[in-house]
């Protein structure tokens, strides 16, 4: 079993910089998001030369709805609040949008997906937890999945700080809140090799995440 420093990290950013996250979400990402919950993330990017087909290319055997937009990069929210992190970061996110009891089954993320930090947006609430799993991997490129809640290793929740984790162990999420639950996971850049650990490393040095 991993100890848990391998698979999440609370981060202490300040409360400009979590604000500032949450308006750039209400500003460029909130009017691309789907109405219907089907227990899967949405990805979004702002790579100026980057595209998305659901079903396709990298989506190929995951149906994740997704949609592109380069202005979002432009904002100089992101530079103001986050110049030191940006160089270590990429250009696009997966968002979890959750309605009240519901859940997104265990799984391990796809093998090109970046690490990412979790940052609270809306309905963040300690009744929604995100959860580990002692669960065997399988030698695969593509998501791994199950429908059946083994208990966890480990249980948090992403409440009033963003969170390091690492999205190529098996983990899911729970919201028993009644109340809609966001959670916005930008990624690294893949210059940081998926390493979940480097990733960490990484945020300890800037001061982001404490030992």
């Amino acid at each position: 079993m991993k100890p848990a420093r391998d698979l999440f990290a609370k981060c202490c950013f300040t409360e400009a910089q979590l604000g500032a996250l949450r308006t750039l979400y209400y500003k460029y990402f909130a009017p691309n998001m789907p109405t219907v919950y089907t227990g899967k993330a949405t990805v979004a990017i702002w790579y100026p030369s980057e595209t998305w087909q659901t079903g396709k290319g990298k989506d190929t055997n995951h149906d994740n709805y997704g949609f592109v937009d380069p202005k979002i990069g432009e904002d100089p929210l992101w530079e103001e609040h986050f110049g030191p992190l940006l160089p270590f970061m990429g250009k696009d996110a997966v968002i979890t949008k959750m309605p009240g009891n519901s859940t997104m089954d265990p799984h391990v993320d796809r093998s090109w997906r970046a690490q990412a930090i979790y940052f609270p947006i809306e309905g963040c609430t300690p009744d929604c937890y995100s959860e580990y799993y002692d669960i065997p991997k399988q030698k695969t490129l593509n998501r791994q999945s199950t429908t059946e809640f083994p208990p966890p290793i480990y249980q948090y929740s992403i409440v009033d700080n963003g969170y390091l984790t690492n999205v190529h162990e098996w983990h899911g999420v729970r919201n028993t809140a009644n109340c809609e639950r966001i959670a916005f996971g930008w990624n690294f850049h893949p210059k940081m090799k998926w390493d979940y650990l480097t990733c960490r490393d990484k945020l300890i040095e800037l001061g982001y995440v404490r030992e």
